[in-house]
């Protein structure tokens, strides 16, 4: 039998090539409390059916029949059972809000984490010490939204062409808008992932979301870089980025 859609009250995106990893993340959702109202739209990615996060995210979304929308990815494992309902508590009557794991909060600039990096409970980054944090963007790993929201932003599939930058975009997409960001943290959280801000298609989609930002915000601040949105800050950042991938080659 399937799903009964009137009862769905958040469903969960998951672009997945691993799936180890995806089956201990669907593990975890399926011990949330909310889990009766909630359904799982898993897109297989493993032949590259996807060119783009935004494509894949946009073409999951569509499919949603939940009121909330969350975004997460494969290798994030929610050992707090209550995570999903207090997400959709908290968004429900937030029309124009997205909330997430992990961000840089609007009043330092600061990347501000609760969940562990590996399943030994290594934690990294500031922690909010349970305090709802506004938020200039938040982290990929995991956000949502209510599906009203994505339907009026929807995830830019031109200047996000690739795998980043999507979720900074809609975020900063957002405040533009008139909207607002949250990090919503959790410690009973696990990403097993850190990511590689240096390479090659990390910097071809910054570039694209400076050109797309210019002159409508003062920095880019993310996660995995915080620059001023001009084309030399840009530069400069590249030039860096090469020469830490440079010096990592020689040493290896």
């Amino acid at each position: 039998m399937g799903l009964d859609t009137e009862k769905i009250k958040l469903s969960v995106v998951v672009v997945y090539t691993n799936v180890a990893q995806l089956n201990e993340a669907v593990s975890c959702i399926e011990k949330q409390t909310i889990y009766p109202s909630v359904e799982t739209i898993l897109l297989d990615n493993r032949e590259k059916r996807f060119s783009s996060a935004a494509s894949a995210l946009n073409f999951g979304a569509e499919k949603a029949s939940g009121e909330v929308i969350v975004f997460m990815h494969q290798d994030v494992y929610l050992w707090g059972e209550d995570i999903l309902e207090n997400y959709y508590n908290f968004l429900i009557d937030k029309p124009d809000a997205i909330a997430g794991l992990a961000g840089v909060a609007e009043a330092d600039e600061k990347n501000y984490y609760d969940f562990c990096e590996t399943k030994e409970k290594l934690y990294r980054g500031i922690s909010t010490n349970g305090k709802i944090m506004p938020a200039i963007s938040l982290d990929e790993c995991m956000f949502a939204m209510r599906k009203s929201l994505w339907q009026k932003l929807k995830f830019d599939e031109t200047a996000c062409n690739n795998w980043h930058f999507y979720g900074a975009d809609i975020c900063f997409n957002n405040l533009i808008s008139g909207g607002e960001n949250y990090i919503f943290s959790t410690a009973d959280a696990c990403h097993e992932s850190k990511g590689n801000p240096l390479n090659g298609s990390f910097r071809k989609a910054l570039k694209a979301i400076v050109k797309k930002y210019k002159g409508k915000l003062s920095r880019i601040c993310t996660t995995c870089v915080n620059i001023k949105c001009s084309s030399f800050s840009y530069f400069k950042y590249c030039c860096i980025a090469i020469a830490v991938q440079t010096k990592r080659k020689i040493f290896k």
